[in-house]
Order: structure tokens, then C-alpha cells, then sequence
């Protein structure tokens, strides 16, 4: 886990190192990373994207693409400068504030949560510091945000 020492300037963030055993690909820039929920991958070290079922083990976001196989950086707490935004079928609107859980697509965000369903979310969630350009039906989009997994 990397620490990163107080800074007035810089915004506070806490990564994990992980290894991508996602068996459909990378994990790219931005999206939502989990540890699995069965198998012989529950080691605090491997890794995979985040979807609806997989929650429950949600540790963070992409720092950077994560081939598979490989190692990389999750930002597990603070400041994130690309999150990736599900359309979720439909065109969706997502404004500064607005909670992100898990979107369409593995990896993604939507928003689509009330403040009290947030403890159905084990209160770990991301949620928009920027509003993205408008999300259609046949785009995602990235916003800045910040992201709270413990």
C-alpha cells in the first residue's frame, strides 16, 4: 500500500498494488477494480473489475491500464483523476456530487443511488468531483472524482 505523505497542495491518496487476473483483458485508466468472490484468487493481491456482484470486494480505481498478468496501482482512497462512466443503456446526466456505483459494463460507473442506499453499498462508492460531457447511448465518459473503498 503506498501512502502518500501530507501535502498542502496535493490532494490525499492511498493506492494498492494489485496483479490483473481479470481473464477478459486489461483494466483500464479509470475503471473499478475488486478482489474476487471465489476461487483460489482471494489473496489480497489479485485483482479483476468491479461489477454489481463483485462489490462486496471493491478496492478502488485504475491508476493506470493494468494488462493482464500484470501489476499496477488502484487508488483505494482520495482523489481520482479518471473514472469511467457507464451510459447504462439509456443517455444518463451525472453532476458534481452525484454517488457512482457500479455501471453496465465491468469496470464502469453510474449514478443512480439515493443517500440512504449508500450502507447497501457497504459504503464504499466513488462519486463525480467534475461533470462529465453528456453521457449517450452510445458513449461513456470519464469524470474526476473522488473514491472511498474503506
Amino acid at each position: 500500500m503506498l501512502i502518500q505523505q501530507a501535502a498542502r497542495t496535493n490532494p490525499d491518496i492511498i493506492r494498492m498494488s494489485v496483479r490483473n487476473v481479470d481473464g477478459s483483458g486489461s483494466i483500464t485508466t479509470g475503471w473499478g477494480v475488486a478482489f474476487p468472490e471465489a476461487g483460489a484468487s482471494i489473496d489480497g493481491v489479485d485483482a479483476v473489475k468491479s461489477t454489481a456482484a463483485r462489490w462486496q470486494g471493491f478496492i478502488g480505481v485504475a491508476d493506470a491500464d493494468i494488462a493482464i498478468n500484470a501489476w499496477g496501482l488502484v487508488i483505494s482512497h482520495g482523489y481520482a483523476g479518471s473514472i469511467q462512466i457507464s451510459n447504462v443503456g439509456t443517455s444518463l446526466t451525472v453532476t458534481r456530487g452525484d454517488v457512482l456505483i457500479p455501471g453496465a459494463v465491468a469496470g464502469t460507473f453510474f449514478s443512480s443511488v439515493s443517500a440512504q442506499a449508500i450502507s447497501t453499498l457497504l459504503y464504499k462508492y466513488a462519486y463525480a468531483g467534475t461533470t462529465p460531457v453528456s453521457v449517450s447511448t452510445l458513449a461513456q465518459a470519464y469524470c474526476a472524482g473522488i473514491v472511498r473503498a474503506f
